[in-house]
């Protein structure tokens, strides 16, 4: 009996518009069913904004026997580095460390977050995220309540890394991952995370990524004689310079679907990630 391929919609929630891709499955490979941009054009910060704009949209939609993927925006999103840890320590004694060096970092409205640990090899440093718990929440309910079924909710810059590892490698560098309105900076080791930072753009990304970096080298012992930086900015029109000063900066592009032209792609870049 041949298998019975699913159809994937992935749904990336940014803060200002929610992007779909239904992508058709087949033995062949998968293939572009539809694809929508749904801008939400609101002043009301948070993210319920972009909640009910997912929910209007999906009403209506032929979506039956298809599998979502949710990616969020870094955005919506934190992240800390943990260090590896020799103890031995059950599950439950990681996910309080984790919750407790949040509430270091970000004070106590990280009690009101839900937390993931994502563990490295031995020896090796470990990624814990957080997102709002209410967020997730809803949005488990709403999809529960349409013709999807929910299969993962991603963060949008694990997405990318994992996109960009080959060409990343295990060699020491600087990660810059930028959206519209949000960038993430991280210090690659030997191919293992050291440090992530996300902040949220105000005027130029690349320019407030390249001051950032700098001071993040000031801060991160034992960096100072790392230049590479991969920027992965799918979004921007405008490639980074070559370099900057001492950093020399290599661009990393996602690999394109033949369905769409560059503009679209870059339009879609999020949601097709890892593709």
């Amino acid at each position: 009996m041949l298998p019975l391929w699913r159809d994937q919609v992935r749904i990336v929630l940014c803060k200002d518009r929610v992007i779909f891709l239904h992508l058709q499955g087949g033995a062949r490979g998968r293939r572009v069913r539809s694809k929508l941009i749904v801008p939400c054009v609101t002043s009301e910060p948070g993210w319920q904004p972009v909640l009910a704009v997912l929910e209007s949209s999906l009403q209506g939609k032929d979506l039956k026997k298809a599998d979502a993927m949710v990616i969020l925006s870094n955005h919506f999103m934190r992240f800390l580095v943990l260090p590896w840890n020799e103890a031995s320590l059950s599950a439950t004694e990681k996910m309080a460390l984790v919750q407790h060096r949040f509430s270091e970092v970000y004070g106590e409205g990280s009690e009101r977050w839900e937390f993931r640990l994502s563990e490295g090899a031995y020896g090796a440093s470990s990624i814990a995220s957080a997102v709002p718990r209410e967020l997730l929440q809803q949005l488990k309910k709403l999809l529960a309540d349409s013709p999807l079924r929910l299969n993962s909710v991603q963060p949008y810059l694990m997405m990318a890394f994992n996109a960009c590892r080959r060409e990343l490698g295990k060699q020491d560098g600087w990660f810059v991952l930028a959206e519209r309105d949000t960038y993430c900076i991280g210090l690659m080791r030997g191919g293992q995370w050291s440090s992530i930072r996300v902040r949220h753009v105000v005027a130029d990304w690349f320019e407030e990524a390249m001051l950032l970096l700098e001071r993040e080298a000031l801060l991160a012992a034992g960096s100072g004689e790392i230049n590479e930086v991969f920027v992965c900015a799918p979004e921007s029109a405008v490639a980074p310079p070559a370099k900057r000063g001492a950093w020399q900066i290599r661009r990393i592009l996602l690999n394109p679907l033949p369905e769409f032209s560059p503009a679209e792609m870059a339009s879609y870049s999020m949601a097709a990630a890892g593709l």
